[in-house]
């Protein structure tokens, strides 16, 4: 069995989506799936399932969830031997320990990836990235209507950016610019204050002799940063948008990720 958490909640046994029963039980099934190496405390899952004000019988109400949970996923694993997809721990409830999850797959990747990464080794950085890329279907449980859940999920989210900003790094270290304004344009007008991500895509975007394109993209994002925030971008992404400017051989010269992590521009503090 396999439950999927890299955008809506999806359960699947072979190649069949097995259907939940109520938004109860998805965000149920999905704070197990968060938590899947440890037993979820029942004072979490009240929260996830209620909120702040949860009924008096809320107790009761998990275990009826844990039975329901049980009965639905349990003819699946009849060959397991112990049945259960769900089992007691110690104060709560976890998943089986041979459940799969999309979220093991695309982490190990990722880090596969940024070891690549590490020893230079850009070609096999870049495919790693893109195998954790192609699990995801969307924002992490988007379907699941749960601000604990939500809460929880966003920490999904944002290692889905730096994945994503991984893989650009890897493929302007290969020269893969057009791959890199592709993947980047998107994410970027969804992510408008992610500065790295911003820059990475300047980058690739002058290097493919698109300078005026390039500083388009940082005069959007300043103003996107001073609109949410009320603050200028970075030193490190201003420092790179005088480097555009004025064409400064940097630019080709320095890795990539360095012209965003290198000192302050000339005069500032």
């Amino acid at each position: 069995m396999r439950i999927n958490v890299l955008g809506p909640l999806e359960v699947r046994h072979g190649g069949e989506l097995i259907p939940l029963t109520g938004m109860k039980q998805r965000v149920f099934l999905s704070s197990l799936a968060l938590n899947p190496r440890a037993a979820v405390p029942v004072s979490v899952l009240i929260d996830a399932l209620w909120g702040a004000v949860p009924p008096r019988t809320a107790r009761i109400k998990v275990h009826t969830h844990v039975s329901d949970l049980r009965k639905r996923l349990g003819p699946y694993r009849a060959s397991q031997p112990d049945g259960w997809p769900v089992v007691t721990g110690p104060g709560g409830y976890q998943l089986s320990s041979d459940i799969e999850l999309d979220s093991w797959e695309f982490e190990d990747n990722a880090s596969r990836a940024r070891q690549a990464s590490r020893l230079s080794e850009y070609g096999q950085a870049s495919e790693l990235f893109a195998r954790a890329m192609a699990m995801w279907r969307g924002p992490a449980l988007a379907d699941v209507d749960s601000d604990a859940i939500r809460a929880a999920a966003s920490a999904l989210n944002a290692k889905r950016l730096l994945a994503i900003e991984g893989k650009a790094e890897a493929d302007l270290q290969l020269g893969w610019l057009d791959e890199v304004v592709a993947d980047l344009v998107p994410v970027a007008a969804a992510n408008p204050l992610r500065e790295r991500l911003r820059g990475q895509l300047m980058l690739a975007l002058y290097r493919r002799g698109c300078r005026n394109e390039a500083l388009a993209v940082y005069r959007d994002g300043h103003q996107a940063i001073s609109r949410e925030l009320g603050l200028p971008p970075g030193p490190q992404l201003r420092r790179l948008q005088q480097f555009v400017y004025r064409d400064d051989p940097a630019l080709w010269t320095q890795p990539p990720d360095s012209l965003l992590t290198m000192g302050t521009i000339a005069g500032e503090a």
